[in-house]
């Protein structure tokens, strides 16, 4: 197995792990006392479009073509 495919995978794992840590606290009741000062519904879609682009990298480094477009470009 190839060193950038384990540093990719491990990348992987680390984004979910966020991932679920925001949603963990995205569940949790507002208190009133203490207001959150992010906005982890955000975070939440800005991690799993990161997630999206690492297993794209993960699908390249194992079959080693680039992932491409369907269509042409242009007219």
């Amino acid at each position: 197995m190839q060193i950038e495919l384990i540093i990719t995978l491990i990348f992987l794992f680390i984004e979910i792990g966020i991932i679920l840590y925001f949603y963990h606290k995205a569940k949790q009741p507002p208190d009133p006392a203490k207001p959150r000062m992010l906005n982890y519904g955000l975070l939440i879609i800005f991690f799993a479009l990161i997630f999206i682009a690492t297993l794209a990298h993960v699908v390249t480094l194992v079959t080693g073509n680039q992932v491409k477009p369907r269509r042409k470009r242009g007219m």
